[in-house]
């Protein structure tokens, strides 16, 4: 079975309790890369519809910065933060 779609959270190293575990998180994404190294390193990690837990386990901790992208097959989309990621959400609770 083909994926539906996959979406990306592009997000800044946080100065938050919560970061570290959803670091790892995003670590396990099907994709995932670091740009950069430090306190200015930025994340890339790319989740399939299967993963939509972790992907709003870890939205959850990087939404705290205003700071991210979110990308619908790569592709940069309006509403990412208001409407993409409740749609991920409801879908999980269907």
């Amino acid at each position: 079975m083909a994926e539906v779609f996959s979406i990306t959270l592009v997000f800044p190293n946080l100065d938050d309790p919560d970061f570290p575990k959803a670091l790892e998180l995003a670590r396990q994404s099907s994709e995932f890369h670091e740009i950069g190294a430090g306190p200015l390193a930025r994340y890339r990690a790319r989740f399939l519809a299967a993963d939509a837990a972790r992907l709003i386990d870890v939205f959850t901790v990087v939404s705290r910065s205003n700071d991210i992208e979110i990308l619908v097959d790569d592709q940069d989309v309006p509403y990412g933060r208001e409407l993409w990621m409740p749609l991920v959400g409801l879908f999980m609770n269907a």
